[in-house]
């Protein structure tokens, strides 16, 4: 698991950066009257989305959107392979304020963390594995497969510092920010069956995971253990570019 939190932010990462450094610097049509609304389409680490923001008095705005972007990913550990469907999905409400020229500081919340990730965990036969402390080999007639989760709390506080130009003259909108989410300690899930065996393939011992109080506790340490693992994970950052248009 520690695997596919890193991999959840690298992969929107790496399609952003490319994004984040094409030139926003771009020329401005003149219009005496300020934005009413603001409309704007991002890449960010949270995936894609829509964000609309209403500028309000003293060069400061509001703004509210939401995010999305899902992607397949595999990795082994411990010995069992795990293909997982990572889901990025979000809802979030921002005070920006401008402090020079285009600089803000922005703080507000994912006020709905759907961000997610469901793996399929399998363990070819004869294949070694471990279960906490515990070194086994998937069953010949039976291997060892299952699923496991990965969830966030669902309302997590954000901050962040960027540059746009979302208060001022002009249709073409844009902002690039970066920040952090704090959504705390990531929570996942472990559950198995099939036949795990000790001793050797000719004399294997095996049982079947699901029934064996034994092999149970295992599980639970081994699901101890990924928590473990992805404790200190409990910071999302954020790197996000948008572009749009003034109404």
């Amino acid at each position: 698991m520690t695997n596919l939190l890193r991999s959840t932010v690298s992969t929107s990462l790496c399609v952003l950066v490319i994004l984040v450094f094409v030139p926003v610097a771009f020329a401005q049509v003149d219009n005496p009257s300020r934005p009413a609304l603001d409309v704007t389409f991002s890449v960010s680490s949270l995936g894609l989305g829509v964000q609309v923001a209403k500028p309000l008095p003293h060069r400061s705005d509001v703004r509210g959107g939401f995010n999305f972007y899902t992607y397949k990913t595999t990795f082994t550990e411990d010995g069992a392979d795990y293909t997982t469907d990572a889901r990025l999905r979000s809802v979030n409400v921002q005070f920006d304020k401008y402090l020079l020229a285009g600089l803000f500081a922005s703080g507000g919340a994912l006020v709905w963390n759907g961000n997610n990730g469901d793996a399929t965990v399998s363990v070819p036969a004869g294949q070694r594995f471990s279960l906490g402390n515990v070194t086994y080999f998937s069953g010949a007639t039976d291997p060892v497969h299952g699923d496991s989760t990965l969830t966030f709390q669902k309302f997590a506080p954000l901050l962040a510092l960027g540059y746009g130009n979302l208060t001022s003259k002009g249709h073409f909108a844009y902002t690039v920010e970066v920040g952090v989410a704090f959504h705390g300690t990531p929570e996942a899930t472990l559950s198995l069956t099939g036949s795990a065996c000790t001793g050797t393939p000719i004399g294997a011992i095996c049982r079947n995971i699901a029934t064996t109080p034994g092999i149970q506790n295992d599980v639970a340490a081994q699901e101890q253990k990924i928590n473990d693992d992805i404790s200190n994970f409990k910071y999302y950052p954020i790197l996000q570019f948008s572009i749009g248009y003034k109404f």
